[in-house]
């Protein structure tokens, strides 16, 4: 599937919208995407940094979308998550990059890390399972 494609799905989902993401690449077992910063998105006013809920929820569409760039009909469920904080997400754009680890017939696995300006800096790393209905 292509990135132009990929993208309009993803304008089709109420929540992706919401997120305010695109997808930048797309291939067989990885995706990489990119969120515009929102005040809608801030977790601490002050510092204005973003909501550790907004960056897994992120994280969480990446590696979905790396599973299943079709957005078929069921889509897959996510059955288990792990999100670690490295370090607080500045205001500014929010990079991320899910790499299909394990896929079977009933679940994947995928590792996710996201950064802002310099990819090797990770605001936070993941470890999503989803269940392939």
């Amino acid at each position: 599937m292509d990135v132009q494609t990929a993208n309009a799905n993803v304008s089709r989902v109420p929540f992706f919208r919401f997120l305010n993401f695109e997808i930048r690449s797309l291939d067989n077992l990885h995706a990489e995407a990119e969120m515009t910063f929102d005040d809608r998105h801030i977790g601490n006013p002050v510092m204005e940094y973003y909501h550790g809920g907004i960056i897994a929820s992120f994280m969480e569409a990446t590696a979905a979308i790396a599973v299943q760039p079709d957005f078929a009909d069921v889509p897959a469920k996510p059955i288990n998550l792990t999100v670690d904080y490295l370090r607080p997400g500045v205001k500014g754009p929010l990079f991320a990059r899910a790499n299909v680890t394990r896929k079977g017939k009933r679940m994947a696995s995928v590792s996710v890390i996201t950064w802002q300006t310099d990819r090797e800096k990770a605001v936070a790393e993941g470890l999503y399972h989803f269940l392939l209905v």
